[in-house]
């Protein structure tokens, strides 16, 4: 390899951590608030960005830290409408209730 491959490669491979870093990152954010569903979307982002396979070269280091943050922002993705479906009442009892405070 000439000296140009390998910079590139080393700055894809910089790229993939802070992504994998980033996505770890917004994961555990996304449970800081209530339907913070845009962090989990961008968790999702991140993880991918930082596991897929091209540009060379793949990520091994960091690579539990992009799954970590992947499962952490699927998970927020699939409680939050399940809790909401099934307290589908309770939710909408409160917007009533809400709603008559003005």
């Amino acid at each position: 390899m000439d000296n140009t491959t390998t910079q590139q490669q080393a700055l894809v491979l910089g790229q993939k951590y802070a992504f994998a870093t980033a996505s770890l990152i917004m994961g555990i954010a996304c449970f800081t608030s209530f339907l913070g569903l845009e962090k989990a979307i961008l968790a999702i982002v991140f993880a991918w960005l930082a596991l897929r396979g091209k540009p060379e070269p793949a990520l091994n280091e960091h690579r539990g830290w992009a799954k970590a943050g992947l499962i952490l922002g699927i998970l927020p993705l699939v409680i939050v409408p399940t809790l909401l479906i099934l307290n589908f009442d309770r939710v909408r009892q409160l917007i009533e209730v809400l709603s008559k405070l003005d």
